[in-house]
Parts: C-alpha cells; sequence; structure tokens
C-alpha cells in the first residue's frame, strides 16, 4: 500500500487538509474532538508526514553560504 498522504487523512477524518497540518503541527485552535478525529486517522492510516516537503515547503533545504 502506498504513503498515506495529508490528502487521505483529511478524508478519513472528515475534514479539511489545513485542519490536517494544524493537528500534525500542534496549532491552537482546534477542538479536542476534531484533533482526536484526526489523531484516529493518522493512526489508522499509519501517517508520517514527508520530510522532504516539508524541508521545501520551509525553504530549509538550500544551504547557507
Amino acid at each position: 500500500m502506498p504513503n498515506a498522504t495529508v490528502f487521505d487523512v483529511a478524508e478519513r477524518a472528515g475534514v479539511s487538509i489545513k485542519t490536517v497540518s494544524r493537528v500534525v503541527n500542534s496549532e491552537p485552535h482546534v477542538r479536542p474532538s476534531t484533533k482526536e478525529r484526526v489523531d484516529l486517522a493518522i493512526a489508522e492510516l499509519d501517517y508520517r508526514p514527508d520530510e522532504a516537503a516539508r524541508k521545501l515547503a520551509s525553504h530549509r533545504s538550500q544551504r547557507r553560504l
């Protein structure tokens, strides 16, 4: 089975991908019941954020001179 994506987690939990992002990044303003649903979907799908994608999104992949 291919790796689960944030889209898969969002669909399973019945939330938006932004809500999944908020839960994964421990951001505030997520209801406890929503966090629980997202955490359950993450566990069921064995979701792990892609570190290479996270680095690209945050521009940490570029070497400093």
